[in-house]
């Protein structure tokens, strides 16, 4: 993806550029202090809170520049940050996404909980694809700049969700993955997992300068 440095460009890229080196330098940050028996990719990591500091920043950005605001683009947002941050599990015996909180034995206010997150969820999905999934496609077909940065970030996600947990995965069709491989894909997810709301905070930005500046 080519995206030529001009004034209507220049903004996104560089809040892009100033979140990315600060992701950076916290990622080396915490590799510089980590001990012996951590790793990069743990649970409140730098690389964790990054990526979730990502989506809040991106969300944030959207809602400044966004003109009208579009409620699903910040509610998906703010979930995948949630998300990154392991909220669909802190506050709830089981996982907010996951069916064992209504299949098992939970209280009714957890069962309800993950109710009303999934039809927030699925509504917001319903109503991007619906109302933005046409203009996101003819972007594409134009190769607009924020539409690929979208396009990558989306990839980036079905990709990063593929390999995560890569060994438990392939273990069900009896191929048994080495020690090793199996830790670097799990450090791949993570670095893939940081890119995903830099290139939604791209996309964002790009598209909110594409609209100031007007077709050519």
């Amino acid at each position: 993806m080519i995206i030529v440095d001009t004034p209507a460009t220049r903004g996104p890229l560089v809040s892009a550029a100033c979140f990315a080196l600060a992701a950076l330098a916290m990622v080396m940050l915490d590799w510089a202090m980590l001990p012996t028996n951590r790793s990069l990719t743990r649970e409140g990591g730098a690389i964790e809170v990054m990526s979730m500091l990502g989506y809040v920043y991106a969300a944030v950005v959207y809602l400044r520049l966004a003109q009208p605001v579009f409620w699903p683009v910040p509610a998906l947002l703010l979930f995948m940050a949630g998300r990154e941050a392991d909220a669909d599990k802190r506050f709830t015996s089981e996982g907010i996404l996951s069916t064992k909180i209504l299949l098992r034995d939970t209280p009714l206010w957890e069962k309800l909980l993950a109710v009303g997150v999934w039809v927030l969820i699925v509504a917001s999905l319903i109503l991007l694809i619906r109302h933005r999934g046409p203009a996101l496609l003819r972007a594409l077909r134009h190769g607009a700049p924020w539409a690929l940065a979208f396009a990558a970030g989306l990839f980036l996600a079905a990709f990063s969700k593929a390999i995560d947990g890569l060994g438990r995965k392939l273990l069900t069709f009896g191929i048994e993955v080495a020690q090793g491989v199996e830790h670097n894909a799990g450090l791949l997810e993570e670095l893939l997992e940081l890119l995903i709301p830099l290139l939604f905070l791209i996309a964002i930005g790009l598209k909110a300068d594409e609209r100031e500046v007007g077709p050519d």
